[in-house]
């Protein structure tokens, strides 16, 4: 009977930690050095109230454990000609997301995203709600969008398009959000949020998607115990990425990954076979130009 009863009682104590936890641990950021105000109380106080909206909101019914919760970064840098005292902001914001790898405390890079046109509206007595069907400001709607781009990513990682589910939710928001003609919501411009949200619902970017669980899930969480098999794995995502590349040139996800993984594919092929590393290097150098000096650097 006591067997029993500890049973259900450890039981009750899961679950009721796993209703409880949500989906994001972000890390708010908000650079205000180029606007010009006496009332920083305000920006503060806006920094708190997207914190607590990112990391309180029940994004999906998916319910996680603290320690699963995904490890996310918002940097926003507000413009000189932000209004403050109106409520009214421009500014940029650069989105990061992490996922921890198998047998090891390291965090290997998922998304890093630069958007140049965040323009919102923010009172201190303002709550911060998101409704996914109506949007109520623009700042929500953003922050929103990015949080199931941060969770549809992570979920791709783990299992082959596991992020499917979250997709129509970040196209339900874009869609949303044009009719409110704030920029980032067109497509106007080459990188912003509708041809982040047009990449990763179109069937072209299938590969892609594909290779964020091969690169992850079948790569650098066995990287620790064979290391190169890892290397031949991500070989293979690149040459993935390499056929969508060819479709799509310079496509927003493709320069997305990159942005994230540049520095982790050097350390990776800074060892192993030769042969290997001079065909990532290949490889690299025809898909991520930009970042070719260090690639090269790996054959000399």
């Amino acid at each position: 009977m006591k067997i029993t009863f500890y049973f259900f009682f450890f039981l009750c104590l899961f679950c009721f930690q796993r209703v409880h936890a949500q989906e994001l641990r972000c890390n708010v950021i908000i650079n205000d050095q180029q606007v010009r105000t006496q009332e920083r109380q305000i920006i503060t106080g806006m920094r708190d109230a997207i914190s607590q909206f990112m990391n309180t909101t029940e994004w999906t019914r998916d319910k996680y454990q603290d320690l699963e919760r995904i490890k996310c970064n918002i940097f926003i840098t507000l413009s000189g000609d932000s209004e403050v005292a109106q409520g009214r902001y421009s500014a940029t914001v650069q989105i990061q997301s992490s996922r921890p790898t198998f047998g090891s405390d390291y965090e290997s890079p998922l998304l890093t995203f630069f958007d140049r046109n965040f323009a919102f509206e923010y009172q201190p007595s303002q709550p911060l709600i998101f409704a996914e069907n109506v949007v109520t400001t623009n700042l929500t709607a953003t922050l929103a969008y990015y949080a199931y781009v941060i969770i549809a990513l992570d979920q791709d990682s783990f299992a082959n398009q596991g992020g499917n589910p979250i997709l129509p939710r970040i196209l339900n928001i874009l869609n949303n959000s044009q009719q409110a003609n704030y920029a980032g919501w067109n497509s106007g411009d080459t990188r912003n949020r509708y041809w982040l949200s047009e990449n990763l619902n179109n069937p072209q970017f299938l590969p892609y998607r594909e290779g964020l669980y091969q690169y992850h899930r079948l790569a650098m969480d066995v990287f620790n115990k064979n290391p190169e098999e890892a290397r031949t794995k991500i070989i293979d995502v690149l040459q993935k990425l390499k056929q969508v590349n060819q479709v799509r040139p310079a496509s927003i996800t493709i320069n997305a990954f990159f942005d994230s993984k540049a520095d982790e594919l050097v350390s990776i092929f800074s060892e192993g076979n030769p042969a290997t590393i001079k065909q990532a290097v290949d490889l690299l150098v025809a898909i991520d130009p930009t970042n070719s000096t260090k690639y090269r650097a790996l054959v000399k």
